[in-house]
């Protein structure tokens, strides 16, 4: 965030036209605030739906309760949480207008969610076995390069 926020200051100082649009925010700005409502909306919408199987950490034990969430949102999306934080976070600076952190963040969270995501389907595949195996043969990412 500290890139980000030194990007803009640089840039609105230096190219002060490239961040407004005579005091109204340009079209860039708008795809990057509806990149940022998407995001937020994906995110929400797979919490949501998932319920107690949604957590901030990677299980690796299977609750007596844990079930594999494959309706609602997650017919569509395997991970809607990631592609929506995935999204919201580019759109950040997309927003902002900021080109080097736009493909920066894209970067550095694809990386992420690369790694994040080899883990916890390691883990979803033992707990699930040949169910999660036919979920995902059907269910993209719809993270960049993240089949």
């Amino acid at each position: 965030m500290s890139f980000a926020v030194l990007e803009y200051g640089l840039e609105s100082w230096l190219l002060p036209g490239m961040k407004t649009d005579n005091g109204r925010l340009g079209y860039i700005s708008w795809i990057g605030l509806a990149m940022i409502v998407l995001g937020e909306g994906l995110r929400k919408v797979g919490m949501v739906t998932a319920r107690s199987n949604f957590t901030h950490h990677i299980r690796t034990q299977k609750r007596e309760t844990h079930q594999l969430v494959c309706w609602g949102i997650y017919r569509y999306v395997r991970h809607p949480g990631y592609l929506g934080w995935y999204i919201w976070c580019v759109g950040t600076q997309v927003l902002l207008v900021n080109p080097v952190c736009s493909v920066g963040f894209a970067v550095v969270t694809w990386r992420f969610f690369r790694d994040r995501l080899h883990v916890e389907e390691y883990y979803l595949r033992r707990f699930f076995g040949a169910e999660y195996e036919a979920y995902a043969a059907r269910t993209p990412t719809w993270i960049p390069l993240i089949p």
